[in-house]
């Protein structure tokens, strides 16, 4: 879990809330968590895609293989 995820305003907020207004709070951190696993899912679907393609192409071994993973790991892809 992320540091500092709720401060003391948001836990106050929280609180204060009624029963609607805490399901759209709810709906909006799902929204958010939802969008980054999106984002999160792209990158390893990436990866995985990458791997296949350089483990089926001539020329290849497994130490190169290992450079390029660490240089797409390196670039945050």
């Amino acid at each position: 879990m992320k540091d500092g995820l709720i401060n003391r305003k948001i836990y106050k907020a929280v609180k204060k809330m009624d029963r609607q207004e805490i399901e759209a709070f709810l709906a909006e951190i799902y929204h958010q968590g939802f969008q980054d696993g999106v984002v999160a899912g792209d990158s390893t679907d990436f990866k995985i895609k990458l791997a296949e393609v350089l483990n089926n192409t001539k020329g290849i071994g497994p130490k190169l293989f290992e450079r390029i993973m660490a240089t797409v790991k390196e670039l945050g892809l």
